[in-house]
Parts: structure tokens; C-alpha cells; sequence
């Protein structure tokens, strides 16, 4: 908590501005202080296998790597989408296409149904 007596600096708008970063009753910084830490006394494979088996640290690594591949699909599709609608494009619009010829088959085919339809309605 702040004291609430205490004048605080303010910038331009108006926002509190830190200018007492540690608490003066935080304890300081010591080698005895290290040393009440317990992982302080593991190997670096201790410490990896105890993060590798916490619940948390699965979870979160899960949430990381779902954002990435998210983040990659996106990416792959931006920059395919131009490419494969070109690529769409210029096979339906040549006539010499197999996709063009079925296309004009089914339209002869339809089409004076259609026509007769339309005529009728």
C-alpha cells in the first residue's frame, strides 16, 4: 500500500511517476538470501526435469505452442491466398483448360432448360 499523505510526482498527464522503485522495508540483496532459496542447490537437469513435470509449465508451454502454430498457419495462408486464387484464375479463365470445356458442356447442356424456364415463369 502507499501512503496516501505522500505527494506523488506526476508527468503531463497526470500519471503517477515511481520514484522509489524498493520498498524501504524490502529485504536486501545477500549471499545468505541466495542461499535460503532451495533450487538454488539443484543441476541445471534438476531444475529442466522439475519445470518439464510441473502441471504449469506444460500448460503454458501447450498455450505457447498453440499460439506459434496459429501464428505460422496465418502467416503460411497470407501468403499463399494471392498465389493460389492467380493460380485458380488462370486455369478456369484459359479456354483450353479441361475445367473451361466442362464448364461450356454444362452450359449447353442447361442453359435452353433454363431459358425455357425463365420464358415460362
Amino acid at each position: 500500500m502507499t501512503d496516501t499523505n505522500e505527494d506523488l510526482v506526476l508527468d503531463s498527464d497526470g500519471i503517477p511517476i515511481l520514484t522509489n522503485l524498493i520498498p524501504e522495508d524490502a529485504t536486501p540483496y545477500s549471499a545468505e538470501t541466495e542461499q535460503e532459496f532451495p533450487y538454488n542447490k539443484l543441476s541445471i537437469e534438476e531444475l529442466t526435469g522439475l519445470m518439464l513435470g510441473s502441471e504449469t509449465f506444460t500448460q503454458q508451454l501447450d498455450g505457447i505452442a498453440a499460439e506459434l502454430v496459429r501464428s505460422v498457419r496465418e502467416e503460411i495462408e497470407l501468403a499463399l491466398k494471392p498465389v493460389i486464387e492467380e493460380a485458380i484464375s488462370q486455369a478456369l479463365d484459359d479456354s483450353g483448360t479441361p475445367y473451361f470445356e466442362a464448364v461450356r458442356k454444362q452450359l449447353r447442356v442447361t442453359l435452353p432448360e433454363l431459358l425455357a424456364r425463365t420464358l415460362q415463369d
